[in-house]
């Protein structure tokens, strides 16, 4: 499909943005889940299915049979509470970009997404951004047919994040104190983005 970026805003969980998470894949996966309430997910909901539609449509008309073979995938998920298993009223959405891909020559390319804060600058790679902090995510919706469950879907490849209030991730006991005068520490260096993803960021995302 079409080059397509989306943006939305909402409240961000297991963000692993700076660094890549390498548990299930060796070579790394960028990923960000997004939280927001049913309503305002509604129109992106929308979007999102009436693609997954267009996918499933265009596969039965090129092979009559999958008509009775092929499902859909949901295009997210509710969010439940942990403690009572009640709904939330909140759905969540999954983003990822592989930090690494392999070429057709064998050889790998990199790529990472970029982060910035409310002033579109570069986060540094120490930061972390812990649950609950209000962030903006740019991505662009594939679909595809997973032939294994006969399933039709769309994933929701990341392209970038700017994050608007930050919950600093395990800091928790920095609210015992108050804030003083005094020594403020020198701001870390930003380590520059050197991947597409950042140069075409400003004509791609309107954050």
């Amino acid at each position: 499909m079409a080059k397509n970026i989306m943006v939305i805003e909402g409240s961000a969980q297991w963000a692993k943005v700076l660094e890549p998470d390498t548990k299930w894949n060796p070579l790394g996966d960028y990923t960000i889940n997004l939280q927001m309430s049913q309503e305002e997910a509604a129109p992106l909901c929308e979007k999102l299915e009436q693609l997954v539609q267009e996918e499933f449509k265009k596969a039965v008309k090129e092979k009559p049979p999958l008509k009775n073979t092929l499902t859909t995938q949901d295009v997210s998920s509710v969010v439940y509470d942990r403690d009572t298993g009640d709904d939330t009223g909140k759905v969540e959405f999954k983003f990822k970009l592989k930090a690494k891909v392999q070429r057709k020559d064998g050889g790998y390319y990199e790529q990472q997404p970029a982060v910035l804060d409310a002033k579109k600058q570069p986060l540094p790679k120490d930061m972390l951004i812990g649950n609950g902090s209000k962030v903006k995510v740019a991505f662009e919706p594939i679909t595809y047919i997973m032939q294994s469950t006969k399933k039709v879907g769309v994933s929701l490849r990341l392209k970038a994040v700017q994050v608007i209030d930050l919950v600093e991730y395990g800091n928790s006991a920095t609210s015992l104190f108050d804030e003083e005068d005094g020594f403020v520490a020198p701001p870390s260096e930003a380590a520059p983005f050197e991947t597409s993803t950042t140069e075409d960021l400003a004509d791609a995302a309107d954050f």
